[in-house]
C-alpha cells in the first residue's frame, strides 16, 4: 500500500465509546522507538476525540517528546545493550532476566487495566527477552477483542543476517499466531523486507507499507539561505549514546581545516551522550562563534527547515525527517552490532539521496572537511527525486482504525485477562 498524501483529519469510526490505543516500544537504544510511538499515537488521536492513547516505553528520557491530547505514558524500567549487543538493565543493579520479568508484569497489568482496542508494537514482536510473549499469548488464548499490530522499520539488518535472525527466533511463527497485521514504515520501492527477508506468503498477506513515519511538524519545504548568508549545518546523532566519534570528528574539522570557512553550525549532542563526552565538546567549540552546541532541543523542525546540510549517524528518524524536508544529508551509518543503518543509507546513496562518510573520513579531520565541502556544494544542485510524502503515520493510523472496525465480534470479555 502506498502512502496517501491527502488523508482526512478525522476518522469515520462511528462508535462514540473511547477507542483505546496502547503502543509498546522497548527503547533499549537511542530515541527512535519512542519518537515513532509518540508520532503514531499523535496520528491516531487526530482521528477523533474518542481516541485515547497510552504509550508503554522503556526510554530513559520518556518526557523528551510532547504528547498529544488524550495521551499518556507508562514508564518501564530502562534497559540497554552491552558492547556485544546483549540486553542489560540500564539503571537497576539486577540481572536482565529479573528486569525482563518485572517489565512483562507491568505490561500485563497495563493491558488488563487499560483494555486496549489496539496494541501497536514497535520493532520487536516478542519484546527483549520475550517479555511481550505472555501478553500476546494470553490475549489470543482468551479471545480478547484487542487487535495486535507490529510496526517495523523498513530495514532490520542486511538480508542475510536478518533472515537468519528471523528464522532463529521463530518470528514468523509469532507473527502468524499472535499478530493481526504488520506495518512496514517505509517504501517498498526502496527496500522490500517481504522479499529480502523471505516472508512466508501467509505473513506477507498481513503486510501494509505505509511510507516513512515522521512527525507532521517535519513535513514541508526548506527555508533556503539567502545568498549573503553562511550555510547552516545541523549536526545530530539522535540520542547521542554512540555519537561522540562523529561529533568529535565534525568539531575537529570545523576547528581545523574549516576554521576559515563562513558557516553557521548547530550541534545537537543528544540527551544520552555521556557527560564527560559532552564536556569535551564544550571545551572543543569554546570561542568559535560559528558553532552553537546544545544537549537537546524541541526546535528540530525549525532547525531542519533552515538547514542547508544535516550531518548525522544515519538513524531512521534523522534520515527520513531530513529527506521529507528535502534537506541534503551527510551520514556515517552505524555498522555494529547491526548493519541496519548502513544497509538503508547505502541504498539511499545509490539513488543519490544522501552522501556517505566512511571510517577513514571520520578518522581524518581533512577528509571530514572535504566531505562537508562536497556535500554543501552538492546541496546547491537540484535534489534527486524521492517517493517520500511523510504521511506514513497517517496511513498507519487509518489502517489500524480500519482493522479494528472490521474485527469479528469476540464472545469473551477483558475480565478474564490476567486472572
Amino acid at each position: 500500500m502506498d502512502a496517501e498524501p491527502n488523508l482526512p483529519p478525522t476518522d469515520d469510526h462511528q462508535g462514540r465509546r473511547p477507542f483505546r490505543v496502547l503502543t509498546y516500544s522497548h527503547d533499549s537504544f537511542g530515541l527512535g522507538h519512542l519518537r515513532r510511538s509518540v508520532t503514531l499515537a499523535t496520528a491516531l488521536c487526530a482521528r477523533g476525540p474518542h481516541v485515547h492513547a497510552l504509550c508503554l516505553t522503556g526510554s530513559p528520557v520518556p518526557d523528551l517528546f510532547p504528547l498529544p491530547e488524550r495521551c499518556d505514558l507508562v514508564k518501564l524500567p530502562s534497559i540497554g545493550k552491552s558492547e556485544n549487543g546483549d540486553y542489560i538493565a540500564r539503571r537497576l543493579p539486577m540481572p536482565f532476566a529479573e528486569v525482563s520479568t518485572l517489565r512483562s508484569d507491568l505490561i500485563t497489568a497495563t493491558v488488563r487495566s487499560f483494555r486496549p482496542d489496539l496494541l501497536l508494537v514497535d520493532h520487536t514482536p516478542t519484546g527483549p527477552g520475550g517479555e511481550l510473549l505472555p501478553v500476546l499469548q494470553r490475549l489470543r488464548h482468551d479471545h480478547m477483542p484487542t487487535r495486535i499490530v507490529l510496526g517495523m522499520r523498513d530495514v532490520l539488518d542486511t538480508p542475510l543476517r536478518a533472515r537468519a535472525e528471523l528464522q532463529r527466533d521463530r518470528v514468523f511463527d509469532v507473527l502468524r499466531d499472535c499478530y493481526d497485521h504488520v506495518l512496514v514504515y517505509g517504501e517498498r520501492s526502496v527496500f522490500d523486507p517481504v522479499t529480502e527477508y523471505g516472508f512466508p506468503d501467509d505473513v506477507a498477506a498481513k503486510v501494509t507499507f505505509t511510507g516513512p513515519v515522521v512527525p507532521a511538524a517535519m513535513r514541508g519545504g526548506r527555508i533556503r539561505s539567502q545568498p549573503n548568508q553562511p550555510p547552516h549545518v545541523v549536526v545530530t546523532t539522535g540520542g547521542g549514546e554512540d555519537g561522540y566519534e562523529l561529533l568529535r570528528a565534525t568539531v575537529a574539522a570545523l576547528r581545523g581545516p574549516l576554521r576559515g570557512e563562513s558557516l553557521l553550525v548547530t550541534i545537537i549532542a543528544g540527551p544520552l551522550l555521556p557527560e564527560p563526552a559532552f564536556a569535551d565538546l564544550v571545551r572543543a567549540v569554546q570561542g568559535d562563534r560559528r558553532i552553537l552546541l546544545q544537549r537537546s532541543t524541541d526546535a528540530m523542525p525549525q532547525l531542519l527547515a533552515s538547514a542547508d546540510l544535516v550531518v548525522g549517524m544515519g538513524g531512521y528518524n534523522t534520515v527520513y525527517e531530513s529527506l521529507v524536508r528535502g534537506v541534503p544529508l551527510l551520514v556515517w551509518p552505524r555498522r555494529s552490532p547491526r548493519e541496519e543503518q548502513w544497509e538503508r543509507c547505502r541504498r539511499l546513496a545509490e539513488r543519490g539521496l544522501l552522501h556517505l562518510l566512511d571510517a577513514a573520513d571520520v578518522a581524518d579531520p581533512h577528509a571530514t572537511a572535504d566531505a562537508l565541502r562536497s556535500a554543501l556544494a552538492a546541496a546547491h544542485r537540484a535534489p534527486a527525486a524521492h517517493p517520500f510524502t511523510g504521511c506514513g503515520a497517517d496511513v498507519a493510523a487509518r489502517t489500524c482504525m480500519q482493522l479494528v472496525r472490521n474485527r469479528n465480534p469476540r464472545t469473551r470479555s477483558f475480565a478474564r485477562f490476567g486472572s
